[in-house]
């Protein structure tokens, strides 16, 4: 397939306008008048392809937008946002979905970008997290994605605490808003058997999820005297975004952690009072 550069020709008007108006105006005016300049490119007519950019991608089918933007990304060609444009328009559709299935890299993230948090893929996003032809940035954007619905995906997510999956199904789970016993098991549990150093996280999570079962949790682990500073700073804050509190003075003058915020405060302590000496 013989692919159009239209960011080729974009830009060769820009650099033109550049040139003229040099000097005229201020970065974030320029940043306004090119996206204003693309958005009227579009619109262009070019002779060439005898309809104006938009057209070119309006007229294609769903199967047809989706074989042009792998064709794009095979023959490293920039991907036109006006055919992103087009496919974000048209929502979700099968060849678009069908893309979850893919493998390479760049186009899981388009497919990702563009279908985002739809109902319809989030069983395929989930089946994603455990499978093993997906590195941790394509699991990131995933679990960001499943996040936005972790209710409706929670049947799906539950099982994949068990797996290599766990850090991912427990980040999720964490924002469900609807409570789940099940869901605050696996959460609680994380926290209480979980290597010293997730500590934080899993007390983060537990505060996310919002259940006050988790206080005595919290409070116990708190009052341990091996913890150190950025520890108990965040399971102090778990413990009161969960309408607790925990009014102990602790000591943390020897703590390493404390001692860099300390001394990266330039005068000041955690709390922004002034050091002593």
């Amino acid at each position: 397939m013989k692919l159009i550069d239209f960011d080729e020709k974009f830009n060769k008007k820009v650099a033109e306008m550049l040139e003229k108006h040099a000097g005229e105006h201020t970065e974030e005016e320029w940043e306004d008048a090119i996206a204003k300049a693309y958005e009227k490119f579009g619109d262009t007519y070019m002779g060439a392809i005898g309809m104006t950019p938009r057209q070119y991608f309006e007229k294609m089918t769903d199967s047809g937008l989706v074989e042009t933007l792998k064709e794009y990304i095979l023959q490293d060609v920039p991907v036109p946002d006006i055919l992103c444009g087009e496919l974000e328009k048209r929502g979700a559709s099968e060849p678009l979905l069908a893309l979850l299935h893919e493998t390479d890299e760049e186009l899981v993230h388009y497919a990702l970008n563009l279908i985002g948090s739809d109902p319809r893929a989030l069983p395929r996003y989930a089946e994603m997290l455990s499978e093993e032809e997906y590195d941790e940035h394509i699991k990131d954007a995933l679990a960001d994605l499943l996040k936005e619905s972790a209710d409706e995906a929670k049947e799906r997510i539950l099982p994949l605490v068990k797996t290599e999956s766990k850090p991912y199904a427990l980040e999720i789970l964490s924002r469900c808003k609807q409570k789940d016993d099940r869901v605050f098991e696996a959460l609680l549990s994380a926290f209480r058997t979980g290597e010293e150093e997730e500590v934080p996280l899993y007390a983060g999570y537990l505060a996310a999820y919002g259940d006050e079962r988790a206080l005595p949790a919290l409070q116990e682990h708190i009052a341990r005297e091996d913890i150190d500073f950025v520890t108990f700073q965040e399971l102090k804050f778990a413990i009161e975004a969960l309408g607790g509190e925990y009014t102990a003075q602790r000591d943390f003058s020897e703590d390493e952690s404390y001692k860099k915020i300390m001394a990266a405060g330039a005068g000041t302590d955690i709390f922004g009072s002034k050091k002593n000496g």
